[in-house]
């Protein structure tokens, strides 16, 4: 009796934490498929699997058939295709998915979907597997019937059979339940083959007689091992430690021990068998297969074993009368009264274990899919007709938003809309607690109105890694029907000490993308960084300008050797990658002077770095010429050069100083960094630049930020 009361104990203690997180209704690893281009579904898979709780198990197809297959065979739960000739996506639910997972699975997508200002469409995709609640349903009369079968032998014939005979012929009525659960199975209307079509009725039986079968064939051998407290802990193993699934309707709303523990149990196999009769994943079928022929023939083993050892130990002993009033099969030494007593209190104890704790734990609400990085625009500050260089420099003076007093850097991209979208490099924000460094920043500048971008949490709107930051470098844009990606080629930086503006040192290259509704606030889809950190300035910082251009996204490099003179500028290198394919750099292949190399050590020099470039830079294309634009050995020069080429690999030529642009080491001035805007008001034969100001004394900008601002001017280009 004590041993039934601790097994009691044992079950309530695993259940009932178990049974609270079964309750609730929150996804777990769901597996879901977006669908569309990898350089827009990747960085939202990314997003969905780092979710708190990690709700889904996201995967990444492009082809929107293998999708909608993977769908109706129940590989996977959903599937969100990406329409990129509209606003608008496509969300694939399979037919006879659970009900509570197709609300958590739409509320995700739509989550997803909104956040980037789009729409999801539900679509119900026909079945071909087994639906999710008649699979569960069936495993679960399967268990029950298994489980009952030996529970009511044991009550009227004892636990454990006197002789082989009586021992076959329980196997035998095991046997015969298991046939009959699988003519029910086909007769159930959830699991007729008219209601799926590709899920073989041989197989539905067959998968629904093994759970039946091994159910009633492992309480037998619990029995034959432990006797009475077997079928305790058979109903333990059968019936309680799966409870949290049946509560919830579905593994992918169960997490933590629940979760791991429902799939090795025989209710867990054979629902995961019924559903994997028409998968085409390899181990959809086969684990649960083994584990389920498994524990048929290990009890099978079992029973055998214990049976041989009895015969032993009968053939040892003196032959001894029998009291012909006595029930043959009781155990020895027990009345019938009293093991038919215990066999009850057994059942009794499954059952006071189970009901209460199922009926009354109370049903979890489901918890928000919340989406990271979340960024919202300012208000609009006025910014009056802006036409002349003039115009440009009269918007830098604004006060505007606190939120943007003054940043370095400024390059820009053109937007549908039309918009444009300018990053900045370190920006000073002024809050209630004074005044804040972020490592860069955002604007939105639209007709008659300039926007700060801003993220969740006020921060930069590349987030930090750690003590790393991000200063953008270049952007590009890809225009799609409703909503543009941006590319941000940012280089990674890292703060070295507090003495000096130039106290840090540079890590290497970064790309941030970004989506932007069109007339909506840009959101970021995901950072990720071109290769390990590393100070070597040797190594090209790819990405100090780019342009699209025939297909490709052509990223240039700048390099100069660590033991270099400090007072000279960069060497130029060229890359080039197919825009959805920019962040992984086994795809990036690397001019080498004759052609594209699929080594970055082979990159060629495109410009030396004695009288080269800044360490960020222009390149762009106007007639068929091809510019890079830059100030000739970095801040401490003083010549505006355009160097020339035919093609974008060059060779390029420094043409004569268009304009000069010095610093000043007696007042700590700095001007530095000028960039060309072709694409902001056009004219033939010239073109706009900008460059960053910025002071030794970084004093004097934090009691005036307006030190802190991009100038423009616009330089006229060389004879072609």
């Amino acid at each position: 009796m004590l041993a039934l009361l601790a097994l009691a104990a044992a079950a309530v203690a695993w259940v009932t934490p178990a049974v609270v997180a079964g309750r609730g209704v929150d996804l777990h690893r769901a597996p879901v498929l977006l669908v569309g281009p990898e350089v827009v579904a990747q960085p939202l898979a990314s997003a969905a699997a780092g979710l708190p709780g990690e709700p889904m198990d996201p995967g990444v197809v492009t082809s929107p058939r293998r999708a909608r297959d993977a769908v109706a065979r129940g590989d996977v739960v959903g599937a969100l295709v990406l329409d990129l000739r509209s606003t608008e996506d496509r969300l694939l639910i399979r037919d006879g998915l659970h009900p509570r997972v197709r609300e958590r699975v739409v509320e995700g997508t739509e989550a997803l979907s909104t956040r980037f200002g789009r729409t999801v469409e539900v679509t119900a995709v026909p079945g071909r597997a087994v639906p999710d609640v008649a699979a569960l349903r069936a495993s679960v009369v399967a268990v029950l019937a298994g489980f009952l079968l030996v529970a009511v032998m044991s009550l009227l014939w004892g636990p454990v059979p006197r002789n082989l005979v009586r021992g076959l012929v329980r196997i035998s009525l095991v046997v015969a339940l298991a046939a009959v659960a699988a003519a029910v199975a086909l007769a159930v209307p959830g699991l007729r083959p008219a209601t799926s079509p590709d899920a073989p009725p041989a197989g539905v039986a067959g998968v629904v007689a093994l759970v039946a079968l091994g159910a009633g064939l492992v309480t037998l051998a619990w029995e034959v091992l432990l006797r009475l407290h077997g079928l305790a802990l058979a109903g333990l193993l059968l019936l309680v430690l799966p409870a949290p699934l049946v509560i919830s309707g579905s593994e992918v709303l169960l997490g933590g021990p629940a979760g791991a523990v429902a799939p090795w149990t025989a209710l867990g196999a054979g629902n995961d068998a019924l559903a994997g009769l028409v998968s085409a994943e390899d181990h959809a079928l086969l684990v649960p297969m083994v584990l389920l022929v498994g524990s048929v023939v290990l009890a099978l083993i079992v029973i055998a074993l214990c049976r041989t050892a009895a015969i032993r130990a009968e053939r040892r002993l003196p032959a001894a009368g029998a009291d012909a009033g006595a029930d043959a099969s009781a155990p020895e030494g027990v009345a019938p009264a009293r093991w038919r007593a215990r066999i009850l209190v057994g059942l009794l104890a499954v059952l006071a274990v189970a009901a209460p704790v199922l009926a009354l734990t109370p049903t979890a609400d489901p918890t928000p899919l919340g989406m990271v990085s979340l960024a919202a625009s300012t208000s609009c500050t006025a910014t009056g007709s802006l036409e002349t260089p003039k115009d440009l420099n009269r918007l830098t003076r604004l006060r505007g938003s606190p939120e943007f007093q003054g940043g370095d850097i400024g390059a820009e991209t053109i937007l549908q809309g039309p918009r444009a979208v300018w990053m900045f490099g370190d920006t000073l924000r002024r809050a209630d607690g004074g005044d804040t460094l972020v490592r860069n920043s955002m604007l939105l500048l639209g007709e008659d109105c300039l926007q700060v971008v801003l993220p969740e949490n006020g921060g930069a709107v590349i987030p930090d890694r750690g003590k790393v930051g991000y200063w953008p470098m270049s952007l590009t844009t890809t225009g799609y029907p409703g909503y543009d990606l941006v590319t941000v080629f940012a280089q990674r930086v890292r703060q070295t000490g507090t003495s000096s503006v130039f106290d840090f040192e540079i890590l290497g290259p970064a790309v941030a993308t970004y989506l932007v509704p069109v007339g909506g606030t840009p959101q970021l889809l995901e950072v990720r960084d071109l290769g390990r950190d590393d100070a070597d300035t040797a190594r090209p910082m790819w990405g100090a300008a780019s342009v699209r251009a025939g297909g490709w996204l052509y990223a240039y490099g700048t390099s100069r050797p660590e033991e270099g003179e400090v007072f000279t500028g960069f060497a130029l290198h060229v890359a080039r990658v197919r825009p959805d394919e920019v962040g992984d750099l086994r795809r990036w292949r690397f001019w080498d002077g004759s052609r594209w190399s699929g080594s970055a050590e082979d990159a060629a020099t495109l410009i030396p770095y004695r009288d080269g470039v800044s360490q960020t830079l222009s390149v762009f294309e106007r007639d068929g010429t091809w510019y890079a634009f830059s100030k000739r050995d970095e801040v401490f020069g003083s010549d505006l050069v355009f160097w020339t080429a035919s093609s974008p690999t060059g060779p390029f030529t420094a043409q004569p100083p268009v304009a000069e642009l010095p610093s000043d080491g007696a007042t700590g001035q700095l001007r530095y960094m000028p960039l060309a805007h072709p694409d902001l008001l056009p004219r033939k034969g010239s073109v706009l630049v900008s460059y960053s100001r910025n002071s030794t004394d970084f004093g004097k900008v934090m009691r005036n930020p307006l030190l802190y601002r991009p100038r423009f001017l616009r330089v006229p280009l060389p004879a072609s």
